[in-house]
C-alpha cells in the first residue's frame, strides 16, 4: 500500500512523495499543489541508496584500527562511559550536525547536547551569508509565492543552477515563458541555463555586484528613479553616493561584461511590466557574496520589482517559520555553549583549550564538507568520535563508533520548505534493515545510560508542541500529508519591510575584487550535482580520476598535453583530474561537482583554503584560485 510522505533532505522543494515499500519506488504526490506528481532524480532514486550493498545497518566498534560489530548495547554502554568522562568539562564534549536531515525530531541532537552543555560549532557551508544579506536589506527573510512567479513579464535568474537543484521552480519558469514571459539568465555558465533562457550573460564568478551596480549606474545616469520607491528606502543617499563615485568602465571591467549586456539587463529591468529575480546559491560562496546578494536586491528595489506581483527576488525563506520549536521541553534556560568556526575546524580543534575529548556527528559529513579537510580528519584523531550515519564516508572512518541511523522513508517527522509554504508531514514508509534506528530512539537510550541520566521528551510530544506553536494540527497533517501555512501571496506589499521602521536598506560599501594570482589564474567552482545530493554518493560512482570542466577559451586549455596527467594546483596542494571541454564557461572558471569523497580522491575540498564571507560566517568556497598543469 503506497504511503505519502516527504523528502527530508537539504532541498528547498521539500517534495510529497508517494512512496510504495514494495515496489520501491518513488514519486511526486499529485495531490501536492506545489509537488504536482513529479520529483527529481535524487528523490526516485532514493531506494537505492536504502538498499544499498555498503550500508551500515548494525552498530561498528573500531578497534585496533578496524571496525567490527556490535550490538546496541554494547557500543551505546562504551558511548555513554566516554560521554560520562568528558561531562566533568562539559566544554569538550562537541557536538557537530549538519542538514543531511530536517525535521521538527531532527533537532533532538542540538537539543540533547545542549541540555548537557556542549560546544557545538557556528558559520555555515550552505546558505546563511544570503539569508543575512537579505535580513539586512528586506529586515526579514521573506518572497512571493513561488507561484507568482507566473505573473512575471520577465524573469532574470541570477545564477541558479535550476537544471540541477529546485526542479520545481524550473517548471515555474517553463510555465512562465509559456504564458509568454522571457528569462535572461546570470552566470559563469556550465549550468544547463541555455536550455530554458531566452539570452545568457556570462560572468566573472563572484563579481555580480559589480555587474548590478553598472544597472544601477545607468538608472542614475537615465533619471529613471520612481520617488515612491526612494521614499520607502532608509539610506538612499548613501548608494547614490557610492554609485555616483563609481565609473561605468571601472564596473564592467571588474565584472568583464561587456558594457552591450549591461544596457540590455537595464532594458529588462527597466521596461514595463514586472520582472521577478531568482537568486543563486553559488555567487554567495565567494568573499564578498554578501555583497553580491544585497546589490542583486538593490537593482530589484531601485527598477520597483519589491512589493508587486510578478516581481520581488527570490533567494530563500526559513524553512523553519512555520514550526515552533520543543527544545523548551528539555533545556530550561539557554546555556552559553563553546562554539567553534565549522569551515576551519580543523585549527580551531587544533587550538581547543580545553582539548575536545568527545565528537558526537549528525546529519553531516563533516571532515568531507568543509575546506581543508585534511585538517580536520586529523584533529578528529584524538578524541573519542562518534559517527550516526549509514556509510563509510570520509567521516565515518574517523569514527569509534559508528551508529546506523533509519533514513528518510524509515522514520516520522514533520518539516519545512525553504522555498514554498507548506508543512510537510513525512510519514514512516519503509522498514529500516538490520539494526538501524531513528535517531530520536538512539538519543532517547543513550540519555537513560548516563550517570545522570537525560531523559528525552515523547517524540509526538515533540511534534504537537512545535506543530501547536504554528498553528497546526498533527492529526490534521496526518491525515492530509501536508498544510499551507498563511504568508502574504506578495511580500512587502505597500513597501512595507521588516525594519522597525518599516523601510528598505542599502548596501553602503562596494569592495574591489581581490586581484587574480599570477601563479593560479583561475577559480575553482565546486558546484551541485543532479543526481546526488552533497556527498551522498555510492563508491561506485566515484571509481577513476575526478573530471573538471573548462573552456577552450581558459588560457590553461592550451598549453596542456592530453598525453600527459593533468592536476588541479592551489597553494593548499594538488590533486589529479581529467579534463573536459564546457564553452559555455567563463574563460577563467574550473568546475568540479562537489561531494565526492576524500578516500576516492574525488575531494576538491582537500585543497581548498577555509575562507569566510563577508557575511553571515558563510563559507567562500568559489573564491579559491587555481591552476592546471602537466606533471
Amino acid at each position: 500500500m503506497p504511503t505519502i510522505t516527504a523528502c527530508t533532505m537539504d532541498c528547498g522543494d521539500c517534495c510529497s512523495l508517494v512512496v510504495d515499500e514494495a515496489k520501491r519506488s518513488v514519486r511526486g504526490n499529485p495531490a501536492h499543489p506545489f509537488t504536482k506528481g513529479f520529483c527529481c532524480r535524487k528523490g526516485t532514486r532514493y531506494f537505492d541508496r536504502l538498499d544499498a550493498d555498503d550500508r551500515i545497518t548494525t552498530p561498528l566498534i573500531k578497534e585496533n584500527g578496524a571496525f567490527r560489530e556490535a550490538s546496541w548495547d554494547e557500543a551505546l554502554d562504551l558511548v555513554a562511559a566516554r560521554l560520562d568522562a568528558a561531562r566533568v568539562r562539559p566544554e569538550t564534549i562537541l557536538h557537530v550536525r549538519g542538514h543531511g536531515y530536517r525535521g521538527i525530531l531532527a533537532a533532538a541532537s542540538p537539543i540533547f547536547f545542549k541540555k548537557l552543555g556542549a560546544s557545538t560549532t557556528y558559520g555555515s557551508v550552505c546558505d546563511d551569508t544570503g539569508i543575512t544579506a537579505s535580513i539586512r536589506d528586506f529586515g526579514v527573510l521573506h518572497h512571493n509565492d513561488p507561484e507568482d512567479i507566473l505573473n512575471a513579464s520577465r524573469i532574470i535568474n541570477w545564477g541558479r543552477d535550476l537544471t540541477r537543484c529546485s526542479i520545481h521552480q524550473l517548471q515555474l519558469v517553463h510555465k512562465a515563458r509559456k504564458r509568454g514571459a522571457e528569462v535572461l539568465t546570470i552566470s559563469p555558465g556550465g549550468d544547463g541555463t541555455p536550455e530554458f533562457s531566452d539570452v545568457n550573460i556570462i560572468i566573472r564568478p563572484g563579481t555580480d555586484r559589480f555587474l548590478a551596480a553598472a544597472v544601477l549606474k545607468l538608472y542614475l545616469e537615465a533619471g529613471d528613479l520612481n520617488p515612491w520607491v526612494l521614499n520607502r528606502c532608509a539610506n538612499w543617499p548613501a548608494l547614490r553616493g557610492l554609485i555616483d563615485g563609481c565609473a561605468l568602465a571601472d564596473l564592467t571591467r571588474m565584472c568583464e561584461v561587456p558594457t552591450a549586456d549591461v544596457e540590455m539587463l537595464y532594458d529588462w529591468y527597466a521596461d514595463t511590466g514586472n520582472v521577478a529575480t531568482i537568486i543563486g546559491w553559488g555567487l554567495q560562496r565567494h568573499l564578498y557574496g554578501g555583497e553580491n546578494v544585497r546589490f542583486i536586491n538593490a537593482l530589484a528595489m531601485i527598477s520597483g520589482n519589491v512589493g508587486v506581483s510578478g516581481g520581488g527576488t527570490y533567494f530563500n525563506v526559513s524553512s523553519a517559520r512555520n514550526l515552533g520549536s520543543w527544545e523548551h521541553l528539555m533545556v530550561d534556560a539557554p546555556a552559553e555553549q563553546r562554539r567553534f568556526l565549522v569551515q576551519d575546524l580543523g585549527a580551531e580543534l587544533r587550538r581547543a583549550d580545553p582539548p575536545v575529548e568527545f565528537i558526537w556527528v549528525d546529519g553531516h559529513n563533516v571532515v568531507n564538507q568543509v575546506p581543508d579537510c585534511l585538517a580536520v580528519a586529523d584533529a578528529f584523531r584524538k578524541p573519542f568520535v562518534v559517527c550516526v550515519d549509514g556509510f563509510f564516508h570520509d567521516t565515518a572512518l574517523t569514527a569509534d563508533v559508528i551508529l546506523p541511523p533509519a533514513l528518510m522513508f524509515e522514520r516520522e517527522d514533520v518539516l519545512g520548505s525553504f522555498l514554498h509554504n507548506y508543512v510537510q508531514y513525512c510519514a514512516k514508509a519503509a522498514n529500516p534493515p538490520g539494526q538501524c534506528r531513528a535517531d530520536f530512539d538512539i538519543l532517547i537510550d543513550l540519555g537513560s545510560r548516563l550517570a545522570e541520566p537525560v531523559t528525552m521528551p515523547d517524540p509526538e510530544a515533540c511534534l504537537e508542541e512545535s506543530l501547536g506553536q504554528g498553528g497546526f494540527s498533527l492529526e490534521e497533517l496526518r491525515t492530509n500529508g501536508f498544510i499551507k501555512a498563511r504568508h502574504p501571496y506578495v511580500a512587502f506589499e505597500g513597501m512595507r519591510f521588516g525594519h522597525p521602521d518599516g523601510l528598505y536598506r542599502f548596501p553602503e560599501s562596494l569592495t574591489p575584487e581581490p586581484a587574480r594570482d599570477p601563479d593560479y589564474p583561475l577559480q575553482l567552482l565546486t558546484v551541485v550535482r543532479g543526481k546526488t545530493l552533497h556527498s551522498q554518493i555510492a563508491e561506485k560512482d566515484q571509481r577513476g580520476i575526478p573530471r573538471v570542466w573548462v573552456s577552450k577559451r581558459n588560457p590553461a586549455w592550451a598549453p596542456l598535453n592530453p598525453a600527459q596527467d593533468v592536476y588541479l594546483v592551489t597553494p593548499q596542494g594538488a590533486m589529479q583530474v581529467q579534463v573536459d571541454v564546457d564553452e559555455t564557461l567563463h574563460p577563467r572558471a574550473v568546475v568540479m561537482r562537489r561531494g565526492g569523497w576524500m578516500k576516492m580522491g574525488h575531494n576538491a575540498n582537500v585543497i581548498i583554503k577555509p575562507m569566510v564571507t563577508d557575511m553571515g560566517d558563510g563559507t567562500a568556497y568559489y573564491s579559491q584560485h587555481c591552476r592546471l598543469e602537466n606533471r
